[in-house]
C-alpha cells in the first residue's frame, strides 16, 4: 500500500463493519489464498464490473475487488515483493473483511486519514 501506508505505520481499524465500505476505502481483510491479514483499497463491490483477464467480471453478492496502491517499483523501494491484490486472487467475500481503516496515528509526522484514491468500477 505504499505510498499511502508505509511499514511502521500504526492504524486505527474499525472491526464493526459487516459489509464492504464504499470504493476508495482502505480495509483489512484475510487474503483468500493464505488467510494472512492484508491491507488493500476497495476498488469495486457487489454489482460492479471490473476489467479482468481481457474481459469484465461482475461482482456477486457480498464480493469486493481490492487493489494495492503500490506498483512493483514502489513496493521494492520498501523491501517488498510485487503487490498482490484481486488481479491475482480474484474477488474477496465479505466474510474475509476484518475492518475498515479509520486513520493512521503513528508515526506522529504521518498522523491523519489515509488519502482516497480513484476506483476502477465501470
Amino acid at each position: 500500500m505504499v505510498p499511502a501506508i508505509l511499514p511502521g505505520d500504526w492504524l486505527v481499524v474499525n472491526p464493526l463493519v459487516s459489509a464492504w465500505p464504499r470504493p476508495g476505502t482502505v480495509v483489512v481483510f484475510r487474503e483468500p489464498l493464505s488467510e494472512a491479514l492484508a491491507i488493500k483499497r476497495v476498488a469495486a463491490r457487489t454489482g460492479d464490473r471490473v476489467p479482468f483477464a481481457g474481459g469484465y467480471l461482475t461482482l456477486g453478492p457480498g464480493e469486493a475487488w481490492l487493489t494495492a496502491d503500490a506498483d512493483e517499483k514502489a513496493a521494492a523501494s520498501v523491501g517488498s515483493g510485487p503487490p498482490i491484490d484481486s488481479q491475482r486472487f480474484g474477488p474477496v467475500d465479505a466474510g474475509d473483511l476484518v475492518g475498515r481503516v479509520l486513520f493512521r496515528y503513528a508515526p506522529l509526522p504521518r498522523f491523519g486519514r489515509i488519502a482516497p484514491r480513484a476506483t476502477i468500477a465501470s
